[in-house]
This record gives structure tokens, C-alpha cells and sequence, in this order.
């Protein structure tokens, strides 16, 4: 039997060190030497997250998917059992994956593979056209207020007191005039 290095490394999905990329994943805070901080997927209909890049195995350009170990609740696995007419993927078994919440098909999963294929046994096989990604962290965040800025001070207390003071009483004429008008 191959051993998995060898399997996996016909597949192309180690990285330049020699690694798996779900192992030197596991635990990773920020993934900072995998290419990036972490990602979520997302259904590209609904928005539902679907999983994240931490668990991540790898992805294939020639059929556009990406492989993850795990999914959210979100991803619903079908329970009929199909054979892949693909000729090359000749003799798989696999259910299909849908949205749990816009019910749109998400991709694969195989439950029965040639020898070839056992890399993609097991493993959430994502349409990469049915998935969209939020990076963490690439929202720009509104960073806090200048030391410049002008602090609170007894005076600026006291207009903004008197501005209250002013809103409350507009407040309670309007309250009066509504009462007048319901009665």
C-alpha cells in the first residue's frame, strides 16, 4: 500500500515545506505561514457559513473544488448514494452536499473510491463556484479616538447636560400635544 505522503503528494496538495497544509494548520492562531490569516466559506446564495479555512485539506484546479475535513451544521449531506459517471472518476460513491439554508448544491462527499482516489474519501469536496470566502481581518476597523481629540472636561459635561435638558423638554411637549390629540 502507498504510503499517505506518497498518495497525497501525486495530488499535489503538500506545501513547499513538505507538510500536509492540515497539518501545520491544526491549532494555528492566525496562519500567518500558510498564506494569511484564516478565512470563513460561505454558501455564495445565502451567506450561511459553511466552514472555515482551518480545516482546509487542499483544492483541485482541474475539477474547481476545495477540500475540507470538517463543515458547519449548515452543509447537509444528502442520504441517496450515487455513482460518479465521470470517467475519471469511474466507481465512486458519493452523496451530494447542499445548504441547509438555501438548499443549493454545495458539492461532494465520497463515501467509495478507487485506490487512485482515496484522498478524496471521506473528505467535504466544495464546488468552488458555490462558495464564497470572508477573510478575517480585511474589514477596516474604525481605529479609536486620537490622543488629540479633546477629553471631557466639566464645561463640555455641562453643554452636553443642557442639550439633554433641552431634548427632554421638547420631548415632553410633543408627549402632551399626542396625548391632547388621542383623547
Amino acid at each position: 500500500m502507498d504510503s499517505p505522503k506518497k498518495l497525497y503528494a501525486e495530488h499535489e496538495i503538500e506545501d513547499e515545506s513538505g507538510a500536509f497544509p492540515w497539518t501545520s494548520q491544526e491549532g494555528c492562531d492566525d496562519c500567518e505561514e500558510d498564506g494569511g490569516p484564516p478565512a470563513v466559506f460561505l454558501c455564495v446564495h445565502c451567506k450561511l457559513p459553511i466552514g472555515d479555512s482551518l480545516a482546509r485539506l487542499g483544492s483541485e484546479d482541474e475539477t474547481g473544488t476545495i477540500w475540507l475535513k470538517t463543515t458547519t451544521n449548515n452543509v447537509v449531506v444528502s442520504n441517496e448514494k450515487l455513482v460518479s459517471t465521470k470517467l475519471n472518476e469511474c466507481d465512486c460513491i458519493y452523496s451530494l452536499l447542499s445548504c441547509g439554508g438555501c438548499c443549493c448544491e454545495l458539492g461532494k462527499i465520497y463515501t467509495c473510491t478507487p485506490k487512485n482516489l482515496d484522498y478524496k474519501r471521506d473528505v467535504f469536496c466544495l464546488n468552488v463556484m458555490s462558495v464564497a470566502s470572508y477573510v478575517l481581518g480585511s474589514t477596516p476597523h474604525k481605529l479609536l479616538p486620537d490622543e488629540d481629540d479633546e477629553p471631557i472636561t466639566v464645561e463640555s459635561r455641562m453643554f452636553v447636560e443642557t442639550d439633554i435638558q433641552k431634548i427632554k423638554s421638547v420631548l415632553m411637549t410633543l408627549e402632551e400635544r399626542l396625548c391632547a390629540l388621542e383623547s
